[in-house]
């Protein structure tokens, strides 16, 4: 369950300064959002999915519809009404680097908890969230456990009342600017354990190219990122935390889900787009059989 919204996605030959133009070397329209992104690669991986999100009966609308019908994520829970505004949102993509910036439109009207009446809770093994909306994210957190689901968390960005979720929460992924945000001061490790002492299993930390980090108790590993040629990182969060979620539902150890979850995301940024670019398992493990 979260946030979905079609990306219309630009390359350009270096990210804009404020008040500045630059040319556009290419551009397209795709689906975007954690949660989406996720499913369609945990689909393609062979697990069953469905998402809960909000949409118009607008273009917007119908594309979000056509794409994940096409990724083969079941739709059955999604709620669509024309008197709603479907989430957009633009982002601009470096050509020379990869790294991107991203403005962001949610949807005029969120998903509410009324809207998880019905919803099978017991048939699922899992949940995935990216936290918004809060109450929401947290009432279905609260109905899976009770079903006795695991709950998965993309922590993008501050949430209201985001403590009482990871409370929930049986992994949380954060980029490490957002520990940096939320604990001042604080170093890696310490924001971590704050954490998982609001009651998160594990945490994993990203940082594009100095890697990614596993806790969980007194376990600390890092993983250094693989090196590659980034034409596009928009995703590559998507899809990390995407595997971490089919590793961990394998039971592996965690050194083997952070190889393979960051091996993912490095395929992932060779390639522009958010489904174009998933990888497959064979392509991971081909991966990780040269690169180690």
């Amino acid at each position: 369950m979260g946030t979905v919204v079609v990306d219309h996605q630009v390359v350009v030959r270096e990210l804009p300064e404020p008040d500045a133009k630059a040319e556009i070397l290419s551009d397209r329209f795709q689906v975007g959002g954690p949660v989406p992104t996720a499913l369609a690669l945990l689909t393609q991986f062979g697990a069953t999915t469905s998402f809960i999100g909000k949409w118009a009966t607008d273009r917007w609308g119908e594309m979000i519809e056509d794409d994940l019908g096409q990724a083969r994520v079941d739709l059955g829970q999604a709620v669509v009404s024309p008197a709603v505004r479907t989430g957009f949102a633009h982002v601009w993509v470096e050509a020379d680097t990869g790294r991107r910036s991203i403005a962001a439109y949610r949807g005029s009207h969120p998903i509410e908890p009324a809207d998880l009446d019905g919803v099978a809770w017991p048939s699922f093994q899992a949940l995935h969230l990216d936290a918004w909306p809060s109450d929401t994210a947290i009432e279905a957190a609260r109905q899976i456990k009770a079903a006795g689901g695991r709950v998965f968390v993309d922590f993008g960005s501050p949430k209201p009342n985001w403590e009482s979720l990871i409370a929930l929460a049986d992994l949380v992924n954060c980029p490490l600017r957002l520990l940096e945000t939320l604990f001042p001061g604080d170093s890696m490790e310490t924001a971590a354990k704050r954490l998982a002492d609001l009651g998160a299993g594990a945490v994993t930390v990203t940082k594009g190219e100095a890697g990614a980090w596993f806790f969980r108790g007194t376990t600390a590993i890092h993983q250094p990122a693989y090196s590659v040629d980034a034409v596009d990182t928009n995703g590559a969060g998507d899809v990390f935390t995407g595997c971490m979620i089919f590793a961990t539902l394998k039971n592996w150890p965690a050194e083997q889900r952070l190889r393979f979850s960051s091996a993912a995301a490095a395929l992932k940024c060779q390639r522009i787009g958010n489904r174009d670019a998933l990888p497959t398992i064979t392509q991971i493990e081909a991966f990780l059989s040269e690169n180690g």
